[in-house]
């Protein structure tokens, strides 16, 4: 009688799979990604906030060198001013499994191959906002900015090593676009020639581990990651885009940060548990309903 299960708790066994397989479903949606902002200027404008679709740009040179039309946001600055923009995003902070991603396209109008004419970075503002064009980025509310930023050169760069950095920003300086406010960390070759009036891709993607925080930048076809495993830093509430001046007209376009985060260890744990009381119950009433219809009948043969 109890050599063999009968063909009706086959069923029910069956029935439970797709059940657990829901429930892992719904718990890998607990892990996903939210989009902090998605920017693509089909507004045709820079100064609303409304996230995610729309962030305030902040220019550190005067309101008329930035127009905004179809193809993004373009730095007026062929007369040599810097094109600077910086936006804010609701408080973010990372904890282990959490990953923050900026990713944005751009154009130049001509080749500038020096040092740092291009950097973007992610940082925490400490409550020290921008609050109008013109301001600079030498200025004292800069002072206690840190984040991570990535750095490189516009266009081919057959100098020699040197030229892509990830840097840190963890100094206490006004001018947040000197080089010497952060600690610079890597130094790669800026791979392959870019082509001024195309746009490339470039993105700073920051993940948190068990081990500390791995940094990754890419700018047109060159990546470079570096880890820290002391000194982290884990808020963020500020992006910043920068070039130097001396590319000629600067766009940016399809600008999106993105936030993936992990449940802490105890909900999701709890959260697991939950599926599996939740299966368990529509199981066992499923088994205890076909039971009392008399259903679970003996197969011939069997006592």
């Amino acid at each position: 009688m109890f050599g063999r299960i009968h063909p009706q708790s086959r069923r029910h066994v069956g029935f439970l799979r797709p059940m657990f397989g829901l429930v892992w479903l719904w718990l890998a949606v607990q892990v996903q990604a939210t989009v902090l902002v998605n920017d693509n200027f089909s507004d045709n404008e820079r100064l609303t906030q409304s996230q995610p679709d729309s962030v305030h740009w902040y220019t550190g040179g005067a309101s008329s060198n930035v127009s905004v039309g179809a193809s993004g946001m373009t730095f007026l600055n062929a007369s040599g001013g810097q094109a600077t923009a910086m936006a804010y995003f609701s408080p973010t902070e990372l904890k282990v499994g959490d990953t923050l991603t900026l990713s944005f396209s751009y154009s130049f109008q001509q080749i500038a191959n020096g040092d740092n004419n291009f950097m973007f970075g992610l940082y925490n503002s400490g409550g020290s906002y921008v609050t109008k064009d013109g301001s600079g980025f030498n200025n004292a509310l800069f002072a206690n900015y840190t984040g991570y930023a990535a750095s490189g050169v516009f266009g081919p760069d057959p100098s020699g090593p040197g030229r892509d950095h990830i840097e840190v920003r963890d100094k206490t300086a006004n001018n947040l676009l000197s080089i010497s406010s952060y600690t610079e960390e890597q130094q790669y070759i800026q791979t392959g020639a870019a082509t001024p009036g195309e746009f490339y891709t470039a993105s700073l993607r920051l993940s948190r581990t068990a081990e500390g925080i791995t940094v990754q930048s890419k700018i047109g076809n060159t990546e470079v990651i570096q880890s820290f495993a002391t000194g982290l830093l884990t808020k963020f509430d500020s992006l910043g885009i920068f070039s130097n001046g001396n590319t000629g007209s600067f766009t940016i376009d399809n600008v999106q940060l993105q936030y993936s985060g992990v449940p802490e260890p105890n909900t999701f744990f709890g959260m697991a548990l939950f599926g599996v009381v939740v299966v368990g119950r529509i199981a066992a009433t499923r088994c205890w309903g076909s039971s009392k219809s008399g259903k679970l009948e003996p197969q011939a043969g069997e006592a």
